[in-house]
């Protein structure tokens, strides 16, 4: 599922990139956020693996589920704030970043493969910078978001190096 969602913000993102219109814009914007919030929820999930019962995953799951579609809802019916969708991308991948690290650390000593996520992390957590820092696009082209996918396009790679 979440390779899925994945790949259907990449490519809405590839989309918008090519058309810019508001549709694609919204497009764009929520897929990404889709994938920065799944990817919470797996952590979540991964650390609760050892519970058997399904009833709090599945009620994490549907409260995901909710808080996603409120934030749709309101971005789409009360006002399209680019400032409020950054701050909750931001803050979500950060808590992400920082819950992965926090793991990485404590599991440090199972074996290499945990250096190779702690790593994906880290370059995931510096590439964001890009998207931040605004500057001066080099050659009238090359601006701080597209460093920024052309940075992040490669870490699918790590991760899965780790996660597999």
């Amino acid at each position: 599922l979440y390779a899925v969602i994945a790949v259907n913000a990449w490519f809405w993102s590839s989309v918008f990139h090519t058309r810019d219109t508001y549709f694609t814009e919204m497009m764009d914007y929520f897929c990404a956020f889709s994938t920065v919030l799944f990817s919470l929820l797996s952590f979540i999930l991964r650390i609760m693996v050892n519970s058997h019962d399904g009833i709090p995953k599945i009620m994490l799951f549907f409260g995901f589920l909710v808080f996603y579609i409120n934030h749709v809802y309101s971005m789409v019916t009360v006002k399209f704030d680019y400032g409020y969708n950054m701050k909750m991308n931001v803050f979500v991948g950060g808590l992400n970043c920082l819950s992965w690290l926090v793991w990485f650390y404590k599991n440090r000593q199972n074996g290499a493969y945990i250096h190779q996520g702690a790593s994906a992390v880290t370059a995931v957590t510096l590439s964001v910078s890009l998207e931040l820092l605004e500057f001066t696009p080099i050659l009238w082209s090359i601006d701080s978001h597209a460093l920024w996918h052309l940075f992040t396009a490669p870490l699918p790679f790590l991760w899965y190096r780790f996660a597999a």
